[in-house]
């Protein structure tokens, strides 16, 4: 019981360790070039659309429909400043050919809520050795907050996703059964090795929670042989393997025993 102490304290340092999803992306995003994103999408929403072109890259400012695209997207945001912005999405990637000098790429979401809508905006901008230009923009409408659309809930899902849910519930708990079992059971080689063993789940089906479109990985081992993850404001991903150490040991325990209880037959 002392080693499944063990294992139920490590599990719940793992759960404490995580940390707000809002906050890690706070921490990630870059400051200068998200400051320098939110103040273009704010002379959009202002309708300073000479500001924003000049920001543009060239390629990008010498399309013909530059003009109706600044446009379209200003008009896409209520009039008057909005409740709350906050950055959704972001990423930074650097790279350097043959040496020369270093581009960066930033890719940035915002999210601005007003009171009865929300906007989803988003702007791809680079920096090199010419400065910090703008690669591609785009905003959309929405009704509900990207919160909500991603939260865990149970209303409106069909019968396969409530299945997949009990199994994610369910096959945990069998897996740390087989686990205190394999503890308990005496007279039993490499119960080490066993115990670890009835903890990991091989192949894998996950589904994403919010449209119930299920994959599958071949080669895949999953401690517990279930997982509910959720990266930043992407829908919940559930995942089960099958727990092939549990069902293993479990099959082969009464067998396994007697095997080790036999004496050795005496010599001749």
């Amino acid at each position: 019981m002392k080693r499944f102490r063990l294992l139920l304290l490590a599990c719940a340092s793992l759960l404490l360790l995580a940390c707000n999803q809002q906050e890690l992306i706070d921490k990630l995003t870059p400051k200068t070039e998200s400051a320098y994103a939110q103040k273009l999408f704010t002379d959009l929403r202002e309708g300073h659309y000479d500001s924003v072109k000049a920001a543009l890259a060239p390629s990008l400012r010498a399309m013909p429909d530059i003009d109706q695209k600044l446009a379209d997207v200003g008009k896409l945001f209520p009039a008057g400043k909005p409740k709350s912005v906050k950055v959704v999405g972001t990423n930074t990637s650097s790279m350097a050919f043959n040496g020369g000098p270093t581009t960066t790429k930033y890719n940035l979401t915002y999210e601005y809520e007003y009171t009865d809508s929300w906007v989803l905006a988003n702007m791809f901008l680079e920096r090199n050795q010419d400065g910090l230009q703008v690669l591609g923009f785009h905003a959309q409408s929405q009704t509900r907050s990207l919160e909500a659309m991603s939260a865990f809930s149970l209303a409106g899902k069909g019968a396969g996703q409530w299945l997949f849910l009990a199994l994610v519930i369910a096959v945990p708990f069998f897996c740390v059964y087989a686990f205190v079992v394999c503890l308990r059971t005496p007279n039993l080689k490499r119960k080490g090795l066993w115990a670890l063993f009835t903890l990991v789940g091989f192949v894998s089906l996950s589904m994403n929670w919010n449209t119930g479109d299920v994959g599958f990985r071949l080669i895949s081992f999953q401690l517990l042989s279930a997982s509910a993850f959720q990266s930043g404001y992407t829908p919940w991903l559930l995942s089960i393997s099958f727990p092939l150490g549990a069902v293993w040991f479990l099959c082969k325990r009464h067998a396994m025993r007697s095997d080790a209880a036999a004496p050795a037959m005496p010599e001749a």
